[in-house]
């Protein structure tokens, strides 16, 4: 097999791969519910939206002195700042690693949280110290929605208590609708949490308590506390409740490479080992709504998108035990076609306690960005998001990820650190590089050497194929030709780097508006040397709503590296190499809106390439001389070679018997 014919089938394999990543399958279609064990269809998991239309239809009109209501008089919302210290902070100064910073709003309609925005990040390059100590340029982690959807008072929000049809008889209207006492928590100039209440009138009282977690070690964490009062006499045990911890969470960027954002649900962690399997792990794609099967109780369940994340998780084991499943929906605003905003939901397991007792649970939120070391800090577990958005290449992106941050710390600036990445992994292939290119080189020299007896016998042979080939391979056996498939070992480890760095630019955090030089102010986005006034949409082209430089620069680059290339003598891998100049164009329509820290990786090893054949070569050449005794050929295909060999020997002592044969038969006819 030809080493050019080899890579193109290994390019093509890696452009299908690449294609797939960048394109997944669509499904929309909605997936059904599944019943919990020991649960009736009607009270599968999920949101308040599981109710069946006018649950509440048929019970006694709300009354304003029904026995033991308490509610609030009149709507009311509060926009809150809150800060956090790190507990667990290794004062590096690292503000992400030093503690939370965030605005949220609170309306007491529901009892919700309405918005959040994070602190430390903007939502723009380029803004001035003090519009980025504005929170209205802090990019949005949960944000509310107009709904028409039943249940939601038409706005969707995050921190939702409902009930379901085990729990319906206790509220006399949809616990979600219902105007809850609202108490801020802390002092007035520096708020830490809000205190939410209820008591419908139906014997019980609500309680849902929403903090800044001081303990945390990220300092990136909320307490929850879920209480119930049994003031009078209600039927103690257990009821099941829908609860949104997370609603909505909006996409962070317009990205068709990353789907997002997504629900996560993840089941019991064991001894929290950080690598979940599939059967422990469930993340939304772009289905509509669905469950998140997993076993319970769960680990932590919650969304995120591309930066950030909103994640829940028991405080403690009895907290732990009352998460028994997880759902999510995605929305649409009011009056416009479907979004790819998500909710997420969790079914809770609370008892009712006996009369004059109170019964409360806690939990863990946290709502930050998704960096590693503020995941590992937290939660172990947590950790299994991040590698499900690397994806089949997790290994070999965190590798390169911990490889740039420590560049990066050295030099400043993630650019810097890729082009210096790539000098490395260049570095470290050369070896490989010069022993691929001195075979390629030698088997050149023998194929030009017996040129002539190769046209001698496709001239005798003209009009028969199969003996043009066998005397061929013939020819081939008595020379000792055979292409060097050892060349191929370099692109093999290529490309796990390529996908991993691919993987890499996709979500990670650190990447994010990180500036390169000039006019490149974010390696995680496409360049966008300008933007077109209107987008161009055309059939079989990707997208363009702006000039994207680099992955020009980056075709043009891959096309010189091709032409640098030395010229083979064989007819069939010239005309191999020449099909492979139009492989660089199908990878940069490809990956035109992809994050411009890959095509700056791909031009510095392009770059890279053509100094090595045009510069290295001509100091130092490459050495195509005989050797005295030949030497195997790389050893993974040294023993598939000789194999190979050996059986083309036999199969054409085979074919000569054959032939000897049916000449003798022809003579004694």
């Amino acid at each position: 097999m030809d080493k050019r014919l080899f890579l193109a089938m290994l390019l093509s394999l890696a452009v299908w791969f690449l294609w797939l990543q960048i394109f997944p399958p669509p499904v929309r279609e909605e997936q059904p519910r599944v019943d919990l064990p020991g649960l009736e269809s009607s009270e599968l998991p999920g949101s308040q939206s599981n109710l069946p239309k006018g649950a509440f239809e048929g019970t006694p009109a709300i009354a304003e002195n029904l026995p033991g209501r308490e509610v609030a008089s009149a709507p009311r919302s509060e926009t809150l700042i809150f800060r956090s210290a790190a507990k667990g902070s290794d004062g590096t100064g690292d503000s992400a690693l030093d503690g939370g910073l965030w605005r949220a709003t609170f309306d007491n309609r529901g009892g919700r949280l309405v918005e959040l925005r994070t602190g430390h990040y903007s939502d723009k390059l380029g803004l001035s110290d003090e519009e980025l100590s504005n929170p209205e340029h802090w990019p949005v982690l949960l944000s509310a929605v107009e709904t028409a959807a039943p249940g939601f008072g038409g706005m969707t929000g995050s921190l939702l208590l409902d009930t379901s049809i085990s729990s319906q008889a206790l509220a006399n209207e949809p616990l979600s609708e219902a105007l809850w006492k609202m108490e801020v928590l802390g002092p007035e100039e520096a708020p830490t949490g809000v205190e939410f209440s209820l008591s419908p009138g139906t014997g019980v009282r609500f309680v849902k308590r929403f903090e800044v977690a001081h303990d945390s070690l990220s300092g990136w964490e909320f307490l929850l506390t879920l209480s119930i009062e049994n003031k009078d006499g209600v039927k103690a045990g257990p009821r099941l409740f829908d609860f949104t911890p997370a609603a909505c969470v909006p996409p962070a960027l317009a990205d068709k490479f990353y789907i997002e954002p997504r629900a996560v649900a993840v089941g019991p962690a064991g001894d929290l080992d950080p690598s979940i399997d599939d059967a422990q792990m469930r993340i939304s794609g772009a289905t509509l709504a669905g469950p998140l099967e997993v076993a319970a109780p769960l680990d932590y369940a919650g969304a995120h998108n591309k930066y950030f994340a909103f994640l829940m998780r028991g405080a403690d084991e009895a907290s732990t035990a009352s998460l028994a499943g997880s759902n999510f929906r995605r929305f649409s605003e009011t009056g416009k076609i479907e979004t790819n905003w998500v909710v997420a939901d969790v079914v809770l397991e609370l008892a009712v306690p006996a009369k004059g007792e109170t019964r409360t649970w806690s939990y863990r939120v946290y709502a930050g960005p998704k960096d590693p070391n503020i995941f590992k800090a937290d939660h172990a577990t947590y950790s299994a998001v991040i590698e499900k958005d690397l994806n089949f290449f997790s290994g070999i992106g965190k590798l390169l990820l911990g490889i740039l941050r420590v560049i990066e710390r050295a030099t400043g600036n993630f650019g810097w650190a890729i082009i210096i990445l790539t000098f490395c992994i260049r570095g470290l292939l050369f070896p490989l590089n010069r022993r691929s290119q001195t075979s390629m080189a030698r088997y050149q020299k023998k194929m030009k050497r017996v040129q002539p007896k190769i046209d001698a016998i496709k001239a005798k042979y003209a009009n028969d194929r199969q003996s043009q080939t066998r005397e061929q391979q013939k020819l081939m056996q008595e020379e000792g030709i055979f292409p060097p498939l050892g060349g191929c070992l370099p692109i093999f480890v290529q490309m796990p780097v390529f996908f991993g760095l691919f993987s890499a630019l996709r979500t990670s955090i650190d990447l994010r508006q990180a500036p390169f030089i000039g006019y490149i102010q974010d390696l995680s986005r496409p360049d966008a040397l300008f933007a077109f006034e209107k987008t161009i949409d055309v059939a079989f082209l990707p997208t363009m709503s702006s000039f994207n430089l680099l992955p020009i620069i980056m075709v043009v680059m891959w096309v010189l590296q091709q032409a640098t290339m030395p010229k083979p003598a064989d007819e069939q891998a010239a005309k191999m190499q020449r099909i492979m100049m139009f492989m660089p164009v199908m990878m940069g329509f490809f990956l035109y809106n992809y994050a411009a820290g890959l095509s700056l990786y791909m031009i510095t090893q392009s770059t890279l390439g053509i100094f090595e054949q045009k510069v290295i070569k001509k100091l130092w050449p490459v050495d195509d001389t005989m050797p005295d005794k030949p030497k195997k050929g790389c050893a993974p295909f040294a023993g598939a070679m000789e194999k190979l060999a050996e059986k083309q020997k036999e199969q054409l002592k085979l074919a000569e018997t054959q032939k000897a044969r049916q000449a003798k038969k022809k003579g004694k006819r």
